[in-house]
Formats: C-alpha cells, sequence, structure tokens
C-alpha cells in the first residue's frame, strides 16, 4: 500500500470511524501475519461494523479515483 494512501486511510479510520490507533495498528500487525487484506482483518477480528467497512470501502474507492 501507498504510504500516502495508508496515513489517508489511518486518519479515516481514526477520525471517521472512531476506531483507536492500537486497533489500527493491531488490524495491520494482523492483515501482515495472515497475508489478508487490512480491511477484511478489522472487520473479520470485530473492530469494523459491516457498515464501517462499507464506508471504509467507500473512501478507498473515491481516494482512488
Amino acid at each position: 500500500m501507498e504510504q500516502r494512501t495508508f496515513i489517508e486511510i489511518n486518519n479515516f479510520l481514526l477520525k471517521e470511524i472512531g476506531i483507536s490507533s492500537s486497533a489500527v495498528n493491531l488490524g495491520l500487525r494482523l492483515a501482515k501475519e495472515n497475508k489478508t487484506s487490512f480491511p477484511i482483518t478489522l472487520w473479520s477480528y470485530g473492530i469494523l461494523s459491516t457498515n464501517d467497512l462499507n464506508k471504509l470501502y467507500g473512501f478507498i474507492y473515491k481516494t482512488n479515483q
């Protein structure tokens, strides 16, 4: 993931979704260990709700246009 993109996603998760930086770090570590998608990892471990996951994917889609 590009550094700029990750910073934008991190800020979105912290400010818009309201999860903690430690939850983001945990999600990153688990995604790397399990070789899975970062958003899906956050969702599968209960860090994000389905609604939050949808918001995150919408944000990622908008920033990549």
